[in-house]
């Protein structure tokens, strides 16, 4: 007997969200030690994500912090329509973007100018240099790429956080941002395209 692959793709989400379900109904009815853990399992990648965002520890780990409590109060309303993770992680995202617009807007009015589009985050940690000279190449490396980041577009500039940095599928990324996966493929292609631009415009470091 042969199974397509198809079947076996839709078999194996119907088992995940079968398994997500009864997570949360655990979770629902008291169990504690379930919460748990699926903070243990999830801290990680969430707080990856708040940093990619945000760029700053303290911050990237007070947006999880938050994320966590809300994720614990809005579990009733988890139907499962996506996978658990995705789910956490629309709400971590959303809540850095939240802290993103907030800390753009003090910075703003601490200088006594309106808010822009200019808020700088940190994309790139990367490996401890073996020596100094390396390591400022490094920094520059990744001052570079911030910047460049930085400078395109919010919609174009999120998906290729999620994407590149985060490395979450397209269909993963649409869930999170609420977009068709259509839109996804062509603002990936077009961040791309400019970041690709920009680097050679500013030539080789």
């Amino acid at each position: 007997m042969t199974v397509s692959h198809t079947h076996l793709h839709i078999h194996g989400a119907d088992q995940d969200r079968g398994e997500d379900n009864a997570r949360v109904d655990g979770i629902l009815s008291g169990d504690d030690t379930a919460f748990r853990a699926l903070v243990v399992e999830y801290h990680p990648l969430a707080f990856s994500l708040a940093y990619r965002s945000l760029g700053d520890t303290e911050d990237a780990e007070e947006v999880v912090q938050d994320a966590f409590v809300k994720i614990h109060g809005a579990l009733d309303g988890f139907r499962g329509e996506a996978s658990l993770k995705t789910w956490i992680l629309r709400i971590v995202w959303r809540l850095s973007l939240n802290r993103r617009r907030d800390r753009a807007r003090s910075a703003w009015r601490r200088l006594g100018l309106h808010q822009g589009d200019e808020d700088v985050a940190t994309y790139t940690a990367g490996p401890p240099a073996e020596s100094p000279e390396a390591s400022l190449l490094a920094q520059e490396r990744r001052r570079l790429v911030r910047d460049v980041v930085d400078d395109l577009p919010p919609t174009l500039r999120e998906v290729l956080i999620l994407n590149s940095f985060e490395e979450l599928g397209y269909e993963e990324i649409a869930r999170i941002l609420d977009i068709p996966v259509g839109t996804v493929s062509s603002r990936i292609y077009a961040a791309r395209r400019k970041l690709a631009a920009r680097l050679r415009r500013l030539g080789p470091t």
